[in-house]
């Protein structure tokens, strides 16, 4: 292995001292004001996300998973009901509708970007679809315009997959209120990062908000008075306080995203890789947070051994698709019909793109990665 320093895959908490202070101050007035399940310190994120997203609602919840289940009941979805969602995604995507009694109906995706293919989702709509659910992957949206004319054709509602998006609009709209909710995760490893699991639901209409933050305390309309069957799933105080900070740093920290994603394109067309390490495309009309740098590559799990034994770390998101999970489906056939899916699931490789590389970084994974190519060819 080198002796240059690892690269690593993810930045996850402080990024120096002195943030490590900033954060532990945050949390000494979050105490102060006694600001442990929600209230004030929760209250002042939610106010800056409404603000920086331009959303009517923004809910704090627990987990970006707690966002996803909440927003799809708050819709109505529920027991014997169908949900139309990619066969690639994290596995909280569809996990959330069988938890609500429902049945995640799989389709496959559109082959540029990976996102789910608004065609596909409209062969599998049926007379028991209660929502359509597309994941907003990587960092920028799915091709929003389509399925919203799906979903006023069928009079179904969408529930965005905003997990990976947060900040990035379409169309000069927000992810994650584009459709009639979404869903985000602020999960450690996420653009904007908490100190553990929290998450957070928008939308634009008053009654469906109503309902969100109803359920995210056991349905309470206040008063012990338990209309709806909801649950515990509000946002701590301490990473609403946290959630602050990285806030304001956000903007700084997504400048340096831009720069490395550049700086790959540029190494990749230097060193003649554009055929072999295949970037995703780009959705029109979509920004994009760059979450993920991902290409597509033959025989990834070797190169990205060989990656790991030079000192660069990389990831897979996902190695499989969401109809293979055994919990999902008691027929392994109906799990091979997704191609498109199937293909991310052996080729996707997630390159280090987070804040704390330094420039010249993606460099040297280009020029590793044309290292080990080359050592394969001769091979």
């Amino acid at each position: 292995m080198s002796t240059k320093e690892r690269i690593r895959m993810v930045a996850v908490g402080p990024d120096d001292e002195s943030e490590k202070a900033a954060w532990i101050d945050a949390l000494g007035a979050a105490i102060d004001s006694s600001s442990f399940c929600l209230g004030s310190a929760v209250e002042k994120f939610e106010a800056a996300c409404r603000e920086r997203l331009g959303v009517a609602h923004a809910i704090g919840v627990s987990s970006g998973t707690d966002a996803l289940k909440l927003a799809l009941a708050a819709v109505g979805v529920g027991a014997g009901d169908e949900v139309v969602v990619p066969a690639f995604s994290f596995f909280s995507t569809a996990s959330v509708i069988v938890q609500l009694g429902a049945t995640p109906v799989f389709c496959d995706l559109d082959t540029s970007t990976l996102c789910i293919d608004p065609d596909a989702a409209a062969t599998v709509i049926s007379s028991k679809t209660r929502a359509i659910l597309p994941v907003h992957l990587y960092g920028q949206t799915a091709d929003m315009d389509p399925l919203m004319k799906l979903s006023q054709q069928h009079q179904i509602p969408i529930v965005e997959d905003a997990a990976q998006c947060f900040g990035v609009f379409h169309g000069g709209l927000p992810a994650g209120a584009i459709g009639d909710a979404g869903a985000f995760s602020f999960y450690p490893t996420k653009n904007l990062a908490a100190a553990g699991d929290a998450g957070m639901v928008v939308c634009q209409d008053d009654e469906l908000a109503d309902r969100i933050r109803r359920l995210r305390v056991h349905g309470d309309s206040g008063g012990y008075d338990h209309q709806l069957l909801g649950w515990n799933a509000r946002m701590d105080g301490f990473q609403g306080a946290i959630l602050s900070l990285q806030l304001n740093k956000l903007d700084q920290r997504q400048a340096i995203r831009r720069r490395n994603v550049e700086e790959y394109r540029q190494a990749l067309g230097e060193y003649d890789l554009l055929d072999q390490l295949i970037p995703l495309g780009r959705t029109q009309g979509s920004d994009h947070c760059w979450h993920q740098f991902i290409v597509m590559v033959e025989e990834r799990d070797r190169i990205r051994n060989e990656l790991s034994n030079r000192g660069i770390d990389s990831g897979v998101y996902y190695p499989g698709t969401l109809p293979e999970q055994p919990c999902f489906t008691s027929d392994p056939s109906n799990a091979h019909r997704y191609p498109v899916a199937e293909s991310a699931a052996m080729k996707v490789l997630a390159l280090p793109v987070h804040h704390r590389l330094q420039e010249g970084d993606p460099t040297r994974v280009v020029a590793t990665l044309a290292e080990i190519i080359l050592e394969m060819i001769g091979k």
